[in-house]
């Protein structure tokens, strides 16, 4: 025999799984820049569309469950029915341009986000010029912080 926990249990339960997750910090959710601001766009529409197929499906599954139960007489059982153009056509319809969409947007958004593209900014780039050798290393940095350049003198030590 089951035994339902009392109302005050399950909504300390679902206050406190609340309280544990108001921590998190959703970084996908924040980003910084356009390019971040662009991906969760992408990222988020991706997952809205992919949704309208995903719960109609569910809630169907549920549905259906219930409806054509072993203990259900009322529930009319046609065996021989094979065939419905209108079920075949959103069926397969919806998915189909709801995988358009996705390309669409994913190949416009992906020619749009090209690393070799330069961003739309009003800032000024930053140039960091960088020498290497194995070891040891120098860099100067131009146009930052001051109108002037601020180069740091290299020192070159062999061990």
């Amino acid at each position: 025999m089951r035994t339902r926990l009392p109302c005050y249990v399950s909504r300390l339960l679902l206050v406190g799984g609340m309280l544990l997750l108001g921590g998190c910090d959703m970084v996908l959710f924040n980003p910084k820049g356009q390019v971040g601001v662009d991906q969760r766009n992408l990222i988020i529409l991706s997952t809205l569309l992919m949704l309208l197929v995903v719960v109609p499906v569910i809630v169907m599954a549920f549905i259906f469950s219930v409806k054509y139960r072993a203990s259900n007489t009322k529930a009319k059982y046609t065996p021989e029915w094979a065939h419905s153009r209108k079920i075949e056509t959103v069926v397969w319809g919806v998915p189909l341009v709801i995988i358009i969409i996705l390309g669409v947007v994913t190949w416009k958004s992906t020619h749009a986000l090209d690393p070799y593209r330069p961003l739309d900014s009003d800032v000024k780039p930053l140039v960091v010029q960088v020498v290497a050798l194995i070891g040891n290393g120098c860099s100067s940095i131009r146009n930052w912080a001051s109108p002037r350049s601020m180069n740091w003198p290299c020192r070159w030590t062999r061990r």
